[in-house]
């Protein structure tokens, strides 16, 4: 499992980081610009400047909740995947009495086998998740 694990980590920060190469670098430096201009518009008073800010780093913070969102409802797929399988496993299992050793590690096998399949079906996935994601934030630009 812990391998699944892995693998899951590294293909979610391949996608975040194309996530933020193809937009939020984007949207960061118009954030950026936006706010330069706030500072060189010398009639702003303090909290003038400082509701200036607020509006320029609106559509960063809008687009970084966005991608949160997703990336939790992903996972609370790979969750209920997972307890899928514990659920699968549990419903086969004997009563205490009547497990042995070796068959509590069948189960236990069976169990990981299934919820390494989960993390290969939502990794699968990944690609879908990243082009709706960069649609979704290429249309608010």
């Amino acid at each position: 499992m812990e391998e699944g694990q892995r693998r899951m980590e590294s293909a979610v920060n391949d996608v975040l980081n194309d996530i933020d190469r193809k937009c939020l670098r984007t949207l960061q430096i118009k954030m950026h610009q936006c706010a330069i201009e706030c500072c060189r518009d010398s009639s702003n008073n303090m909290r003038s400047l400082e509701v200036c800010n607020e509006n320029c780093s609106k559509e960063v913070i809008a687009a970084q909740k966005y991608i949160q969102n997703e990336f939790s409802t992903w996972q609370n797929r790979i969750q209920r995947c997972i307890q899928d399988c514990g659920d699968v496993v549990m419903d086969k299992m004997p009563s205490d009495r009547n497990r042995s050793e070796n068959e509590m590690n069948k189960y236990i096998k069976e169990a990981e086998g299934c919820a390494s399949q989960c993390f290969t079906k939502y990794i699968k996935i990944l690609p879908q998740l990243t082009n709706k994601i960069v649609d979704n934030l290429s249309n608010t630009k």
